[in-house]
């Protein structure tokens, strides 16, 4: 298996580069990108929506059918394809039922493809027996970053110039998981060979099964779900205490960039700290993160908030993916990587965004003890799937 992951591992880094260079742009602008179009508020409302919508209800599904028919190829191609045809699709329509259409399309396929890059990553290891995961979602977060100064940066270029940028974007996204879609579905065999770690979770009664499952999603979901408190009000709470449009930029800039920076160290600094000291130091500094985020501080103090981006998600989602690596057969390796996606990504950011949105008018920045209280639940959901299973693996385990 180390061989073939070794091969592997250069079009899966090539997948990461071209899945996720659209991906901060998608999040960050694409409200702005379809009110360029012509839509209007309540369109534009409803298509955002729409796209976290469809893809909590039909990712697990998509994921759980591939995986138990073992069809990845097929769906793979099927997404690559599908994501091409609706990238042209979003860029020469300005109709909202196609638009609608299209970015729908291009979510569900994105979801996919997603998980089932987490799915193969957190196996793959280089010639050493190293693990990779690490890395390649470093890669995938350097990917962001440049793809946010390509749409964002070049403010001089004017709205017509991101109209044109973001389907192209989706386009170069496509062909180039395409391109190496023949490598990377060839290393499914990685997910559905037996898995030691990941069978040994099958021990015990059923009951005890789903209990640790339930814990470690509901652990994942408050701990990456605390993020949406982040995600839905730095920016605005950087604005109303005077920081320009650039400054602001620059801390965005610094968080993407961190965020790549420790997903790159991963690996390294588990295998060095040992698991438990590395997951209870980094649930420390997101507590930390938090608490300077409540706070009325200096524009240092609020850089080091953002810097701290590397703790409350790189490190923090680099645990879980794992986690859930581990959690059940690899058989459904991608069906557990979309269960995760849909729970903490989707359901635990959306609600945490929501209230956060919702209490900023009247309580300002006191709406991140919201974050700091859902990332120490969470951790202590995950401190107790630990101590219930009792054995040497999850939190206690120093090993990937």
């Amino acid at each position: 298996m180390a061989a073939m992951s070794a091969r592997v591992s250069l079009p899966l880094a090539a997948s990461y580069v071209g899945f996720f260079l659209p991906a901060g742009v998608l999040l960050s602008y694409l409200p702005l990108f379809l009110a360029g179009k012509g839509l209007q508020a309540a369109e534009v409302g409803l298509i955002f929506s729409a796209v976290f919508a469809v893809k909590l209800m039909t990712g697990p599904a998509i994921a759980w059918w591939a995986d138990r028919r073992q069809r990845q190829n097929l769906l793979l191609a099927v997404a690559a394809w599908t994501s091409v045809a609706c990238g042209v699709l979003l860029s020469v329509s300005d109709r909202f039922e196609l638009v609608l259409l299209s970015v729908i399309c291009i979510a569900v396929c994105r979801n996919y493809f997603q998980c089932m890059l987490e799915a193969l990553a957190t196996r793959i290891k280089n010639s050493g027996a190293a693990p990779r995961y690490g890395l390649m979602r470093g890669i995938g977060s350097t990917s962001v970053c440049l793809g946010v100064v390509l749409f964002g940066g070049l403010w001089a270029a004017g709205p017509s110039y991101q109209q044109v940028v973001l389907p192209l974007m989706i386009l170069a996204s496509g062909f180039v998981l395409i391109i190496c879609l023949r490598a990377v579905g060839s290393a499914n065999v990685i997910a559905s060979r037996p898995d030691p770690v990941a069978d040994a979770a099958l021990n015990g009664s059923a009951r005890d099964r789903v209990v640790s499952q339930l814990l470690l999603l509901l652990g994942a979901t408050l701990l990456i779900g605390a993020n949406g408190v982040f995600y839905s009000t730095a920016t605005l709470l950087m604005s109303e205490r005077g920081v320009n449009p650039a400054g602001i930029a620059v801390l965005w800039c610094v968080a993407f960039g961190v965020e790549a920076l420790g997903f790159a160290a991963f690996d390294r600094l588990r295998v060095w700290c040992g698991t438990l000291w590395f997951f209870a130091a980094a649930v420390a500094l997101a507590l930390v993160r938090w608490f300077l985020f409540t706070q009325n501080g200096e524009l240092m103090w609020m850089a080091v908030a953002f810097a701290l981006h590397v703790t409350s998600f790189s490190w923090l989602h680099a645990f879980c993916a794992n986690w859930v690596r581990d959690s059940g057969p690899a058989k459904f390796a991608v069906t557990a990587q979309a269960l995760y996606t849909a729970c903490a990504h989707g359901i635990g950011m959306a609600v945490a965004a929501y209230f956060a949105s919702m209490l900023l008018p009247s309580h300002g920045s006191s709406v991140y003890w919201i974050a700091a209280a859902m990332t120490l639940s969470g951790a202590l959901a995950l401190g107790l799937r630990a101590a219930l299973e009792g054995v040497p693996r999850g939190i206690k385990s120093t090993t990937i």
